[in-house]
């Protein structure tokens, strides 16, 4: 055997050991830090001491490993034959996928600002193809490709846990430490500021600083370490959701990792709670409502207990805080920011609708929404007062028009019809989608969306 040769056998042989430790530690460690804010500033508008947020490039710590864990990924697809990526693959349901994406790459030669443009489409393919690797892989665990390659060189330490789904793991992990700190916030009312973990400081009594009036009281909402409470609220309820898909997985020997999984339902509501988020209230109302019928329909009765527990804690926040609740939710409340945020976005809603009679087709570019407004209907103003629509579809209809629109319904029902949580995940997403636009505006949304999707995917054999 020639030196060429044997060079080649010795990296056959090798290379899945290697390949697969380091995808399994790459993997967990994106889940795990997917929340951190660090990212290297190119360049930033400010305007009166206010950064614009949209009209910010940079590059966040976690796109970096995320574009590792894609690569690593595209990698293992030449070892293994997953009908996703191969040659007959999925046929022209999967390909519809990079349609999507295509287009966003397209809207760049007619939008105002090309490089907001261009950092919003390669973000946008950065998600789905992190949906694509990690459905991916899930796919070779279903079909059995690797599973005695994992049971070798699998992780030691989460193996003896029990925990097969070590990314989701990891993802629970990052987000009780969010919830954690959020509940931290709110209840010493303070904060700090950290440039290591991308963290600003929120003062309740500055302008600006997201918070809860009663009377003539600032309340600061729980950040954590994200930038806005609707961002952490909408997070937590995401993680509630793959708790509680979690206890419906694990089996009763596997009784410590239940245990834990159970102590951050109660951590992660009380996040919830403390974002004073609507529209994560609404979204955790509802996943507990789902919650409530598996539970009860199964009758079982270890489970009751907890969910009759975790109740009970939730009803003494809220009564605890009935006065903040009420001042957040009447439709009736006079309170100074309530009514400027209800107006606020009912006057985005109205802009957008003007932007899609205009351009109803194409749109005016990817990730351009403020740059548009600024452009065609509020000029001359402050750049913060600049805000996409809070809502996620309309956003869509008007930065890729009709076309853009439907190619995402296309792509939302892709990859729902493959999740295994289909209710779950449908009616977690559709209140935060429809109530807020972080999913698609911000890259901690857009790398949370396509991940967890990715997560809930199941694997069925294609016939003939």
């Amino acid at each position: 055997m020639t030196g060429e040769n044997i060079f080649k056998k010795n990296m056959s042989e090798e290379s899945p050991r290697w390949l697969h430790k380091i995808t399994v530690a790459f993997t967990a460690l994106f889940f795990f830090l997917l929340p951190l804010q660090t990212r290297f500033i190119i360049r930033a508008p400010i305007d009166h001491g206010v950064p614009y947020e949209y009209g910010t490039i940079s590059v966040f710590l976690v796109e970096v490993i995320g574009w590792v864990v894609i690569l690593l990924g595209l990698i293992r697809a030449r070892r293994f034959q997953v009908p996703a990526l191969s040659a007959g693959g999925s046929g022209f349901r999967f390909q519809a996928l990079w349609l999507l994406p295509i287009f966003a790459f397209l809207s760049i030669a007619w939008a105002p600002d090309k490089v907001i443009a261009l950092q919003a489409s390669v973000r946008l393919l950065e998600g789905i193809l992190l949906y694509v690797v990690i459905s991916t892989k899930r796919v070779e665990r279903a079909r059995g490709e690797i599973s005695r390659e994992e049971n070798k060189y699998g992780v030691r330490f989460l193996a003896a846990l029990g925990m097969t789904e070590w990314w989701i793991f990891a993802f629970l992990i990052g987000a009780v430490i969010q919830a954690g700190l959020g509940i931290y916030q709110f209840l010493s009312q303070s904060s700090f500021a950290s440039t290591v973990l991308g963290m600003a400081l929120h003062d309740p009594r500055a302008l600006g600083t997201s918070v809860v009036e009663f009377g003539q009281e600032r309340w600061l909402r729980a950040y954590g370490g994200l930038p806005h409470p609707n961002v952490l609220g909408g997070y937590l309820v995401i993680a509630l959701a793959v708790a509680i898909a979690m206890l419906e997985k694990l089996q009763t020997p596997q009784r410590f990792q239940r245990l834990g999984v159970k102590v951050l339902v109660p951590i992660f509501l009380a996040g919830i709670f403390f974002s004073f988020s609507r529209a994560a209230w609404i979204a955790a109302v509802v996943v507990i409502v789902y919650w409530s019928v598996r539970i009860w329909k199964k009758k079982n009765t270890p489970a009751m207990c907890h969910w009759l527990l975790v109740m009970i804690f939730l009803l003494f926040v809220t009564f605890s805080f009935r006065q903040l609740i009420v001042g957040r939710v009447s439709p009736q409340s006079s309170d100074r920011l309530e009514v400027k945020s209800r107006t606020e976005r009912v006057s985005g809603l109205r802009e957008s609708w003007e932007f899609v009679k205009k351009h109803p087709l194409i749109g005016v570019g990817i990730g351009n929404y403020t740059q548009a407004i600024k452009r065609d209907v509020r000029p001359g103003q402050p750049l913060y007062s600049y805000q996409p629509a809070h809502n996620v579809s309309l956003l869509i209809w008007v930065e890729l028009g009709i076309v853009g629109l439907a190619l995402w319904a296309a792509t939302l029902y892709y990859i729902l019809k493959r999740s295994k949580h289909v209710i779950l995940m449908f009616c977690c997403f559709a209140v935060l989608l429809l109530a807020d636009h972080y999913l698609w505006t911000l890259p901690f949304g857009i790398l949370l969306f396509w991940p967890i999707f990715a997560l809930s995917t199941t694997y069925k054999q294609e016939t003939s």
